[in-house]
């Protein structure tokens, strides 16, 4: 079977998001910080809120260096997020992370 990229937008013939990595190519150091961002994620977003949260970039596809890369992470959710939902993902900072932007927006 072929690409199924829809164009170059990184979109499966579904149109859900392609996956460009897995979880068993986290590196071991960045595993505790993504295995936290997911606690934190089903902590603050119930399962009525919560559609998916994509991890994407150098951490699942192996390639993350320590002191260099980032996380990169969208969550979906099913509905416009609430000023609540906004501070919820404010709140979610990871000491391993010394830069992070958070845009809370719904299309």
């Amino acid at each position: 079977m072929g690409d199924t990229r829809v164009g170059d937008r990184g979109l499966a013939e579904d149109g859900t998001i392609r996956r460009e990595g897995s979880q068993s190519r986290v590196p071991a150091t960045f595993a505790p910080m993504v295995e936290a961002a997911r606690s934190r994620i089903t902590d603050a977003f119930d399962a009525a809120q919560l559609h998916s949260a994509y991890l994407y970039r150098s951490i699942p596809r192996g390639t993350a260096i320590p002191g260099v890369s980032d996380l990169d992470l969208l969550v979906a959710l099913h509905a416009e997020p609430t000023e609540s939902d906004r501070a919820a993902a404010r709140a979610g900072h990871l000491p391993q992370i010394n830069r992070r932007g958070i845009a809370v927006r719904y299309r």
